[in-house]
């Protein structure tokens, strides 16, 4: 489960655009999000939306272990993974909320088995 503290999903996400050495300004124009989104995402006042947040997390090679996430070790492999990574980013708002439904289901069946 990802670490549900906005001030640090934003501290985090903040630490990694000043690493690579882009204002807020840049990361959001390249992101394709407004400036006041990035900056409210940055100083704790909101969680990003999935859409955003994917594409925050790909863009500055986050890991999601900086979250405070700790992935299984699975059979996928990193190609697998860029595969689902893509299609969450290319899918239309509208079937995000699809994919979140399918996932949770997931997520409940392994908790049963």
């Amino acid at each position: 489960m990802i670490y549900d503290d906005k001030s640090f999903i934003g501290s985090v996400i903040r630490n990694a655009r000043k690493k690579a050495k882009l204002s807020q300004a840049e990361l959001s124009e390249r992101l394709g999000m407004s400036e006041k989104n990035l900056s409210n995402i940055e100083n704790g006042r909101q969680f990003p939306q999935v859409n955003n947040f994917l594409r925050i997390i790909q863009f500055l090679n986050i890991p999601l272990e900086d979250f405070g996430v700790t992935l299984p070790e699975t059979e996928f492999d990193d190609k697998i993974k860029t595969q689902i990574i893509s299609k969450l980013l290319s899918c239309p708002n509208s079937q995000l909320g699809l994919y979140d439904k399918a996932i949770s289901l997931i997520d409940e069946t392994i908790k049963f088995n």
